[in-house]
């Protein structure tokens, strides 16, 4: 049996800083992999050490002496941990150390005064406007994690799960930047939409400029408005594409939109939007297109009905499935 994975500080700062081998690496990535807990506490982990590096480090620090403590605290860790041995960089490891304890103590200081936001949703759908004026709005399951004000020279946030749209602020001097699953989204002030689910990244841009990086293979690409990225962290591929439709914006616009959309596209987001499991009985079926816009809030009964007037297909309901014969 495979024995479980088991990540320590020292070795989530040496991977920051790409301070690790290949197979170190490789372990940091399965175990983000590995459950949703482990990929959420790296989003938080991660957040502390973009923060902590905004501070400037007080010159009577006695270096050795915090990246003794460092040392200590994953030494006393009770369960097995992964050890980094110090070679090479050995100042960048230093610096390291004081910067993560640094940002350790500016998150204790700011719990109270700065605390982190959990934007959460169930099954509806909210917008939120985050102290920059950004605004957010999060489509149903969803979880978006942002400090109450915005401090440094960063506006960072964490999409846990799930998918919202961002209507960002601009400041060329504070970047805004989204961390979810494997990637790292950068921008100024655009509006975009991200999608975060089953381990996949998808990027929509509707205004302005993004910059999407896969943080596993370190790939970034530039989008512009009607194009859209692609990320898949477990393979390293990222993908840039043109918009295909405009049926994303159902969930914040209250309305499908379909313009010569082929059946099978609309099928996804009637899926995702009403909970529901639609196939596609006959092949033929699946590319054929259909024009129609229709509100979210009709019921998925009335939409099927529209679906077999529109395309002359018969309904067959088989246990948990609705398949469009």
């Amino acid at each position: 049996m495979k024995k479980p994975l088991h990540i320590n500080d020292d070795l989530l700062i040496s991977y920051l800083l790409k301070e690790v081998s290949e197979e170190q690496a490789k372990q940091v990535e399965e175990w983000r992999a590995l459950a949703m807990a482990n990929e959420r506490r790296f989003e938080q982990f991660k957040l502390i050490w973009d923060s902590s590096k905004n501070f400037t480090a007080d010159p009577d620090i006695d270096a050795h002496a915090s990246l003794q403590k460092v040392k200590q605290r994953a030494a006393e860790q009770k369960t097995q941990a992964i050890i980094i041995p110090v070679h090479g960089y050995f100042w960048l490891k230093i610096a390291a150390a004081i910067l993560f304890i640094a940002g350790g103590s500016w998150l204790f200081m700011t719990t109270f005064m700065n605390p982190q936001v959990h934007f959460e949703t169930q099954d509806i759908v909210k917008t939120d406007t985050l102290s920059d004026g950004s605004m957010i709005t999060l489509n149903k399951y969803a979880l978006l994690s942002y400090p109450k004000k915005f401090q440094g020279e960063q506006r960072n946030v964490a999409l846990v799960k799930g998918e919202a749209f961002f209507s960002i602020a601009p400041n060329k001097a504070k970047p805004f930047i989204i961390s979810t699953g494997g990637a790292t989204i950068r921008v100024v002030g655009t509006s975009f939409n991200v999608k975060n689910r089953n381990g996949l990244i998808e990027v929509i841009v509707e205004t302005g400029i993004v910059q999407v990086t896969n943080n596993f293979s370190h790939v970034m690409i530039v989008l512009k408005p009607h194009e859209m990225a692609l990320v898949n962290p477990q393979t390293g591929k990222i993908s840039k594409l043109k918009t295909p439709d405009k049926l994303y914006t159902y969930y914040r616009r209250h309305e499908f939109v379909a313009k010569g959309v082929p059946l099978y596209r609309l099928v996804q987001v009637l899926n995702e939007a009403y909970n529901c499991h639609i196939v596609i009985g006959r092949k033929q079926l699946a590319n054929q297109q259909i024009t129609a816009t229709f509100n979210t809030d009709i019921s998925l009964d009335y939409v099927l009905e529209l679906l077999t007037k529109t395309l002359q297909v018969t309904i067959e309901k088989k246990q948990d499935q609705i398949i469009l014969k």
